[in-house]
């Protein structure tokens, strides 16, 4: 997968920033997976007094909610130890991650790209001598970044949205990402890889088959998922 991170100081537009590049992604046929790294030592997801949060208590490792519009997976585990491997196994669905924060952790590793947020001059020169590759600098100052003081490219996220996807996808072409085509097969688990071509037949072959079914609506946008379990004989 196609791993960006957006890292800045706190109030430097980092969010503003994913939020863009999520928006422009999707709309151009990504799978985008999120991640966000909350500092705040007890912060939680999950609401003191609910009945999540009470299993939990309880001694859950896992907790599951499910509501008519999310699935929700909490895990109660210790995060500081946590590697990008660990973290990105999540989102093993996606075609592209997008890292909030988590400095110390992407640093230099040269499969995660970086953009920079920044509010002004001197944050955008000390980080471009800690972070490598960068793809860009941004944040609440990039209308007043002097550009010929940096080496990247400067970019306002808000009113230069196509332009900064543009840079992003420069790189995932280097690494031969492109859009899914909303389709994935995984056998016992592991994630099988299709041409594009192969994906096409087979999603539109089940979908096919599933709208013919009575009492099925069903189309290219919907969520479907398929398990088959294994045969046992006796």
């Amino acid at each position: 997968m196609f791993i960006v991170a957006v890292i800045g100081s706190k109030s430097s537009g980092k969010t503003t920033l994913v939020e863009t590049l999520v928006k422009q992604l999707t709309k151009e046929g990504y799978n985008v997976a999120t991640v966000k790294h909350i500092p705040e030592k007890d912060f939680s997801i999950d609401t003191e007094g609910k009945d999540t949060w009470r299993h939990a208590k309880a001694g859950a490792k896992k907790v599951i909610s499910i509501a008519p519009n999310e699935v929700a997976i909490i895990h109660k585990v210790k995060t500081e130890k946590l590697t990008l491997e660990d973290i990105v196994q999540h989102c093993q669905e996606a075609d592209v991650v997008i890292l909030e924060g988590f400095r110390k952790l992407v640093g230099t590793q040269p499969n995660v790209f970086k953009i920079i947020t920044v509010k002004n001059l001197e944050e955008a020169i000390e980080a471009s001598k800690t972070f490598k590759p960068i793809i860009a600098f941004s944040g609440t100052a990039a209308q007043s970044l002097p550009k010929d003081k940096l080496n990247y490219p400067v970019v306002d996220a808000l009113n230069e949205a196509e332009r900064l996807v543009s840079l992003v996808k420069e790189k995932m072409a280097r690494t031969g990402r492109k859009p899914s085509e909303g389709f994935e097969l995984y056998i016992n688990g592991k994630k099988v890889p299709l041409k594009p071509f192969v994906q096409r037949i087979m999603k539109s072959s089940i979908l096919a088959m599933a709208s013919n079914l009575k009492g099925v609506e069903v189309s290219s946008d919907d969520y479907v998922f398929v398990k088959i379990k294994k045969w046992e004989f006796s």
